[in-house]
């Protein structure tokens, strides 16, 4: 019976792994503001009636300071980590912006430990460590660094390792909240702020909000609003109901390497033998705690 649960779970991210390879092929068809504040709000859109389903359904009522939360919340994620993990794909390779903020859980481990307090453990630290160094070793066997091929390469790896911080932090930040209100309506409500005060942001820039509506760029954001901001959330909210959240989990140590094979098949982008160590380590890393013994990680 929990097989379609994992069913789910697999589909979402195999959804998920798509977000940096067709945000690539999009070029310069829309700006990465317009494109990020357009697919939130389809997104928020989408789970809207779930959101409010829920709510009648655990007769929750929201209090001012929690949607005021959500909101800070919704810019922390759209505003911040979800722009900047688009101006690193724009800038740079798909495939390593989505290695690189696959790292996003070794964040929310090192957030936990200073914000809520939760004890980082040796294995935890042996972690972390692991993925630093599969993340260095992708970094320093890019051979496009200099060959000019991509815009911006360097930029594009900067926004990448933001875009994991920021998403580790809000991640952590959610917690409290998803606890008392719940997933779905969590993230409606912060996808919808947060792409409202985007859009806001982006015109007081002055930078382009509106896109021309050509075939490719229309299907481009409702892919990204409905199908991964939308359909692969509610997948995987649920697939959690029938598994455990941390078993869920572990299907997004599948991200970089889904990733990955898509931008060499789909973009023709190139991976050099110690990039794939480097995503081998990462993984190693997202999932070493797991491999360890229960009493040695309590101890």
């Amino acid at each position: 019976m929990k097989l379609k649960y994992h069913l789910y779970c697999l589909f979402a991210i195999c959804i998920f792994s798509t977000l940096e390879i067709v945000g690539k092929k999009i070029g310069n068809g829309i700006s990465p503001f317009s494109l990020t504040a357009w697919r939130f709000l389809i997104g928020g859109l989408i789970l809207l009636p779930f959101a409010i389903r829920q709510i009648k359904v655990d007769n929750k009522k929201l209090t001012f300071s929690s949607i005021l939360y959500m909101g800070v919340l919704g810019i922390l994620n759209v505003c911040a980590s979800m722009l900047l993990l688009q101006l690193s794909i724009f800038y740079g390779k798909a495939s390593m912006s989505a290695i690189i903020v696959s790292l996003n859980p070794l964040f929310v481990t090192i957030f936990a430990s200073i914000i809520i307090k939760e004890r980082i453990n040796l294995v935890q630290t042996i972690g972390l460590a692991i993925g630093a160094i599969g993340m260095l070793t992708i970094i320093w066997s890019e051979r496009d660094f200099q060959s000019g091929t991509f815009p911006n390469l360097t930029l594009s790896v900067f926004f990448a390792l933001a875009a994991a911080m920021t998403f580790g932090l809000y991640t952590v930040l959610t917690k409290k909240t998803i606890a008392t209100c719940g997933n779905i309506v969590t993230n409606c409500f912060s996808f919808l702020f947060g792409s409202v005060t985007l859009m806001i942001l982006t015109a007081t820039l002055r930078k382009p909000l509106l896109f021309e509506l050509t075939p490719n760029n229309i299907t481009i954001v409702l892919y990204l609003g409905i199908v991964i901001t939308g359909i692969a959330y509610l997948l995987y909210f649920e697939g959690m109901k029938g598994i455990t959240a941390s078993k869920a989990s572990m299907y997004f140590f599948l991200k970089p390497v889904i990733a990955s094979v898509l931008a060499v098949i789909w973009l023709s982008e190139t991976l050099v033998t110690y990039q794939v160590i480097g995503i081998m380590l990462i993984i190693l890393s997202l999932g070493w705690e797991r491999l360890i013994p229960a009493r040695f990680r309590k101890s």
